[in-house]
């Protein structure tokens, strides 16, 4: 990888997990035709988002400009122009998925160059329903200018016969189903585990609301599909569809250098957010199509959407899996200890007490809802909350 520098280097006292350290003004080429332009991003555990450009003799791709607002705008116009580029000059936005520090700066992009906007077919906001959609968009407004949450998955494609494929009992939900992400549900309504979803604090609820009334998200020129084929920086790139993180999370893979551009599926240091919903099993949708992305013929290199480009797909998938293993370890013998209890009190034994809240419940709830649907574990109602008892581990097991 090449890297030229312009402008000052990041603190040299870095935190221990790269996706928060502050947006560099360096200009870093990380694969055969592939810039990095990272972009600061002002979100809770979060100090920047990386913006890749993809060359070709026609100008460039982007891929998640970042948040909306001029703060932003001006970092990606001084980006585009240390690399020897302008807006005019971008002929294709990607946005890998539907929260605003990834399609922020994606309209006026297109709206400036005249370029083609490029999502997930199920790509949806508060004012742009995605075809396959089920949920209502006041529901999903809420939440997902929220941000730290993340929606589950609930939608997977049948992939052709080139790409690798999920196994025909992956127990995910499809596009017709009607369960509700929790982490779309408005603030203050009932959770399905029975609490009240309590949101953000004030000050980010009022942030929110502002962007809502300023801002007005992008529309896509062109939704694609599983498996279809995108000609960026001079050759081709597979549509990978990985819903976990969002229903509408969409991976590019170029074949042809081991490349994945993956977006929120799989970063170098944290985990994404996976969120539980009534009856299904969205851990093992996710779990599934982080198998899907290990198993792309000769993938190596990772290009994140937050962190640092790390060089072994296949191996952090391993790590992620196993962190959700040991998640649901802890939270057995959380449970073991505790005996029957609701799920706020299980959250409240496995996340520290910074992290309290609908957030730490709702992924309590999809790992509980795993060792549910895998026959580890009971649940019942008791009033409006809902109660779980994990087994003991089994033997040998």
């Amino acid at each position: 990888m090449t890297e030229v520098t312009h402008g000052r280097q990041p603190n040299s006292a870095r935190p221990t997990k790269t996706e928060q350290l502050p947006a560099s003004e360096e200009i870093v080429e990380v694969a055969p035709g592939v810039i990095r332009m990272q972009l600061p991003i002002w979100m809770p555990g979060l100090g920047h988002v990386n913006m890749y450009g993809l060359l070709d003799d026609r100008g460039l791709a982007v891929v998640d400009p970042g948040l909306p607002g001029p703060q932003s705008w001006k970092a990606l116009t001084a980006r585009l122009k240390a690399a020897g580029f302008r807006v005019a000059d971008v002929h294709t936005v990607v946005v890998t998925h539907s929260h605003p520090d990834h399609f922020g700066g994606a309209g006026r992009i297109a709206r400036t160059s005249g370029g083609r906007l490029v999502t997930h077919h199920s790509f949806s906001t508060w004012t742009v329903k995605g075809p396959s959609a089920t949920r209502t968009i006041s529901e999903h407004e809420a939440q997902e200018l929220e941000l730290a949450a993340a929606h589950t998955a609930q939608v997977l494609d049948v992939p052709p016969e080139e790409l690798p494929t999920i196994a025909d009992d992956a127990d995910v939900v499809r596009d017709d189903t009607d369960e509700e992400e929790t982490t779309s549900r408005p603030w203050g309504s009932a959770t399905p585990w029975g609490t009240r979803n309590s949101g953000p604090p004030l000050k980010r609820r009022i942030q929110i609301r502002a962007m809502r009334l300023l801002f007005t998200p992008p529309e896509p020129t062109q939704r694609v599909h599983h498996g279809e084929r995108l000609t960026l920086a001079g050759r081709e790139w597979w549509a990978v569809h990985t819903p976990g993180h969002t229903v509408d999370h969409l991976c590019l893979y170029d074949p042809e250098h081991g490349v994945l551009l993956a977006g929120d599926h799989v970063l170098p240091t944290i985990t994404p957010h996976v969120s539980g919903v009534r009856k299904a099993d969205s851990l093992k949708s996710y779990l599934a199509t982080l198998d899907l992305v290990a198993r792309l013929p000769g993938v190596k290199l990772g290009l994140p959407a937050h962190g640092q480009v790390f060089d072994d797909v296949p191996g952090r998938v391993e790590a992620i899996k196993e962190h959700h293993h040991e998640r649901m370890e802890f939270l057995r013998a959380a449970s073991l200890a505790l005996g029957p209890a609701s799920v706020q009190a299980l959250s409240r034994e496995v996340f520290p007490k910074r992290h309290w809240g609908t957030m730490a419940e709702s992924e309590t709830f999809a790992h509980l809802m795993h060792l549910l649907h895998a026959g580890e574990a009971e649940s019942w109602r008791e009033g409006e909350e809902l109660h779980f008892r994990v087994a003991p581990a089994q033997a040998g097991g």
